[in-house]
């Protein structure tokens, strides 16, 4: 299978809705799980945060 940085909801594709969870994850509001871990850590710290969630952002509307 292929994964791509910041496909939060396992759907194929980076979206709006992608960084939405990363950010909710980010708050706490949602559960961090291992596979959101390993596709929302953009940056590779251990956690996902709203840098996180703005770079998932980037990706979706394909700025990066």
């Amino acid at each position: 299978p292929v994964y791509y940085w910041g496909d939060m909801n396992m759907d194929g594709r980076v979206t709006a809705a992608d960084a939405r969870l990363a950010l909710r994850i980010s708050a706490k509001i949602d559960e961090l799980t291992a596979y959101a871990l390993l596709v929302g850590d953009i940056n590779q710290d251990g956690k996902i945060t709203a840098l996180d969630a703005r770079k998932v952002l980037r990706i979706a509307a394909k700025l990066e």
